[in-house]
């Protein structure tokens, strides 16, 4: 791959809809600076260097473009700059197997009734209340 340069940054800030930030003073200062707000309310920033030197430092490159720009891989950064279009980081958590149980529901029955989170996994939330119940109904030993 290609070593990114700094204007390579600001390409992408601007096809992928960052804003331009400027400093108290309203001017721009040493850097290039762009914040983005995601859909799921993270906030991103970055900035970039004035000049069009090349990114020489590959750990900070990592950092900026996995940290800073919010990307899965350099691949997606590039893939960006060459179609134009705005990055898309929707998450796609998997989908829960079935009906989960409470947090304070699993916490008591592995800290209290001494079951383990793969028991637990198989029950439904009625057979763990029912479990739990049935501990705090036996007389302590």
């Amino acid at each position: 791959m290609p070593q990114p340069k700094f204007s390579d940054i600001r390409r992408i800030c601007q096809t992928d809809g960052w804003e331009e930030r400027k400093g108290a003073s309203g001017k721009r200062g040493d850097h290039f600076r762009y914040g983005k707000v995601l859909e799921d309310c993270r906030i991103l920033r970055t900035r970039a260097s004035h000049g069009d030197d090349e990114i020489g430092d590959p750990s900070l490159w990592r950092r900026i473009w996995r940290d800073q720009l919010a990307l899965e891989s350099e691949d997606q950064f590039w893939e960006a700059l060459e179609n134009g279009k705005p990055v898309d980081r929707t998450r796609s958590a998997p989908a829960p197997a079935g009906p989960s149980l409470p947090g304070w529901l699993v916490d008591s029955l592995i800290r209290k009734v001494g079951m383990s989170p793969e028991e637990i996994a198989r029950m439904t939330e009625q057979e763990g209340r029912e479990r739990l119940n049935e501990f705090y109904s036996q007389p302590p030993e």
